[in-house]
């Protein structure tokens, strides 16, 4: 093909004909940034389309990994909730100073002994976020999402680790120490029942559980709540492509 159109240059030149040999020279030009043009254009096309499809293959994995934390976090939040119950019900036991409940308060004490996991794995949701640019997310609702999401997760582990410590620190200690646990019953018993009316140092770690219980619990929900509706979003997206 190139020797053809330099046969024909060549002969325009042989022949004089200088003003047809610019003309065409110009228009084979013109063609040759055409062609590169198209060439580029469908190169980017491709491109993009790549793109849109890592894009997809992505989105499908993190609803799939969703899909399969969920019920993790929320078993999680269901037993929270019921630690949550078990503590106040001690407190109110302990504000009785009744010994005839002492067998309730061993029972309903177990929730002193419990430690939340606050700890999930979403290596891909966590992976795509950090390592994909947010302007490749066009829907801006979804994007604040998996950001809103990272952060969840971020204070999620540092919670952790301050309940971990507590009861490392403070719970354990104490219920070492005090109470004895029986697997039989599912249950733990005061060792030293004669101290139980006007227990402070006890009353003060099942305030402290409370507290730290029920900020697991608005935690854990606002996770499930994200989770949702990243999910129903990122759905949504899917059906748009």
């Amino acid at each position: 093909m190139i020797k053809f159109f330099r046969k024909i240059r060549q002969n325009l030149l042989s022949e004089n004909k200088f003003s047809k040999y610019l003309i065409y020279a110009i228009g084979e030009i013109i063609l040759v940034v055409i062609g590169i043009l198209i060439a580029l254009s469908i190169n980017n096309w491709n491109n993009e389309n790549q793109e849109k499809n890592k894009l997809v293959d992505s989105y499908k994995s993190i609803v799939d990994e969703i899909e399969f934390v969920s019920p993790i976090v929320e078993y999680q939040y269901a037993r929270n909730d019921s630690t949550i119950v078990y503590i106040q019900k001690s407190l109110n036991l302990l504000d009785n100073n009744n010994y005839d409940s002492i067998n309730e308060l061993n029972f309903n004490l177990k929730g002193l002994t419990r430690l939340a996991r606050l700890k999930y794995d979403f290596p891909v949701a966590l992976g795509f976020i950090e390592k994909t640019n947010p302007e490749i997310i066009k829907n801006k609702k979804l994007l604040k999402l998996l950001q809103d999401f990272k952060s969840q997760l971020t204070f999620l582990d540092v919670y952790q680790t301050y309940m971990v410590d507590s009861f490392h620190n403070l719970i354990s200690p104490y219920t070492m120490k005090n109470l004895k646990f029986s697997e039989k019953n599912n249950t733990v018993e005061l060792t030293q029942k004669e101290h139980l009316i006007d227990n402070l140092e006890l009353t003060n770690l099942l305030n402290l559980k409370l507290e730290t219980d029920k900020g697991s619990s608005n935690r854990l929900t606002k996770l499930i709540n994200t989770m949702v509706e990243l999910k129903s979003e990122i759905k949504n997206e899917l059906n748009k492509k």
